[in-house]
């Protein structure tokens, strides 16, 4: 698998519907700032957290995540263009 293409927003997304779709939970991990962050589907909801510091906080779907103020104040669809690295835990 291709890291690379999870930088592009839509992609990321739509794979994470699909997982949501499918029932499959990876462990999607991003940096944003030097901070690492997990975002994990779940059958009917999906995870972030700020690995090692918080616990999870849970959304209704991708598009609640994305669109909502997270942690640090980071909101994934403004500042997807921050991220510095994504990988699977």
């Amino acid at each position: 698998m291709d890291m690379i293409d999870y930088f592009d927003i839509e992609y990321t997304k739509e794979k994470l519907n699909k997982c949501l779709e499918n029932g499959t939970e990876p462990e999607l991990c991003i940096k944003i700032e030097g901070n690492d962050y997990m975002i994990i589907p779940l059958r009917d909801k999906i995870s972030f957290q700020w690995i090692g510091k918080t616990s999870e906080f849970f959304y209704k779907d991708v598009d609640e995540l994305f669109s909502n103020e997270l942690i640090n104040g980071i909101v994934l669809n403004r500042d997807w263009n921050k991220v510095e690295d994504i990988y699977y835990y």
